[in-house]
């Protein structure tokens, strides 16, 4: 995408109104709206949706934030409201799609809590899945596709219960090698305190306040929130700040044709210089170097489709 060009804000692909109902679902196939893509979409962001899609048959490419992944038959994505996506992939292929409002998809994933964390709720995810768990998750997403083209008692309740299964799944590798753990006897507490402070930092990404500050917003200290923190990410709370502001400029200098000290200042930065210096601390490049090889990548893929 050429970073002059404002990044497409929808509700369902193709649909400009960003309005969505509380405890809204949907579930359709990418291949419903082939006329529409041919199989490339641009990349776009959900603000106030969050997808699960399942890739049932295929391949290609799928993008989210600054990262490409390939697809194929068996690929699983999280992709949380905001995060910057698209994909390509060739003829043929198709996916079955989950698309949840915040408040439904924080419903589900609070469900959870205590045992997961607060989830891959920030983060996406695309996971190529082996044979095994491909079955598996396929039978959730065929379920969820009969359940939504039902107009039957209890079928949100019956689609959620179904999301909370998959979005246990991707947890797991997670677990596994102890990327999450549940913070003890206090994991439930620490996983509370944790969303909330992740709900925070989004309402203030173009402020740069102290842990201190932000911990005493949520009636908490410093100390209890870095162990939340630690316990559910592995950082500290400064770190998580830092990281999420810096996934922000990430997005600003891909995807718009703001200015380097512009995007700075959006992010309450209003010495250009320290935002320079942030953002090579965090990738090792500046952000001009890092916006030209980002578009440079950006035309290469283009012109290899």
């Amino acid at each position: 995408m050429n970073p002059a060009t404002p990044i497409p804000a929808f509700s369902l692909f193709g649909q400009t109104d960003v309005r969505v109902e509380p405890r809204f679902c949907h579930v359709e196939r990418i291949g419903d709206r082939w006329k529409l893509h041919s199989g490339h979409v641009v990349e776009h962001s959900h603000p106030h949706l969050h997808q699960l899609t399942y890739w049932v048959s295929g391949s290609g490419h799928y993008i989210a934030d600054d990262a490409q992944s390939a697809i194929s038959a068996g690929t699983f994505c999280w992709i949380p409201a905001g995060v910057v996506h698209g994909f390509r992939v060739a003829p043929g292929s198709n996916a079955i799609v989950l698309s949840m409002s915040d408040d439904f998809a924080r419903e589900q994933l609070g469900l959870l809590e205590g045992t997961y964390g607060v989830g891959p709720l920030r983060e996406s995810a695309i996971l190529r899945l082996e044979a095994g768990e491909q079955a598996w998750i396929r039978t959730l997403f065929d379920r969820m596709e009969h359940e939504y083209g039902l107009a039957r008692p209890a079928q949100l309740e019956c689609i959620g219960a179904l999301a909370r299964l998959a979005l246990a799944e991707i947890q797991r590798p997670e677990l596994g090698s102890g990327g999450r753990g549940t913070g003890g006897n206090d994991g439930g507490a620490d996983s509370s305190l944790l969303t909330r402070f992740m709900a925070l930092v989004e309402t203030r990404l173009g402020e740069r306040p102290h842990v201190d500050t932000l911990a005493s917003e949520l009636g908490t200290t410093p100390y209890l929130l870095n162990r939340a923190c630690r316990n559910g990410l592995g950082l500290r709370a400064s770190d998580v700040v830092r990281r999420r502001h810096m996934q922000e400029a990430k997005r600003l200098l891909m995807f718009t044709a703001l200015g380097v000290s512009e995007i700075g200042q959006l992010l309450g930065y209003e010495d250009p210089a320290h935002f320079a210096r942030s953002f090579r601390s965090m990738t090792g490049q500046s952000p001009r170097s890092w916006r030209a090889e980002r578009i440079s990548a950006e035309a290469r893929a283009r012109g290899a489709t």
